[in-house]
């Protein structure tokens, strides 16, 4: 199970950039793990882009990377990680919320410098 790694949008940020940590954290996941992100990831990447090549180059980028949905199973356990968070006080960004949801519904280690918001998630693996 450790081989497959949803790769958080920070990561997919410096590797469209070639700049930064990520780089080769991403390098990695794609050599030597099974690729995945999230359409939530998705999104937040097409909410940054300029124009239709920024677009294009996006969609290319995601190709080999299986994009899972915020389906029912993901949905279920992000509202228990939104529950659980709200009662400690803890709470975080929604979005990170359904991401960590979809990777732990999948059984997936999440590859993401975000440690600081995603640490407060019980149960959450990390690449």
């Amino acid at each position: 199970m450790e081989d497959l790694v949803c790769i958080d949008t920070d990561i997919l940020i410096d590797h469209l950039r070639g700049k930064g940590l990520g780089v080769k954290i991403f390098e990695d996941i794609i050599i030597n793990k099974t690729p995945f992100t999230t359409n939530i990831n998705k999104f937040e990447l097409l909410c940054g882009a300029r124009d239709k090549n920024e677009i294009q180059i996006i969609n290319e980028c995601l190709l080999g990377i299986t994009t899972l949905p915020f389906d029912q199973t993901s949905t279920d356990e992000a509202g228990k990680i939104y529950r659980d968070l709200k009662k400690k006080g803890n709470l975080i960004g929604i979005r990170d919320i359904m991401i960590a949801g979809i990777a732990k519904a999948n059984k997936l280690t999440i590859a993401t410098r975000n440690l600081k918001d995603f640490k407060r998630i019980p149960g959450l693996k990390f690449f």
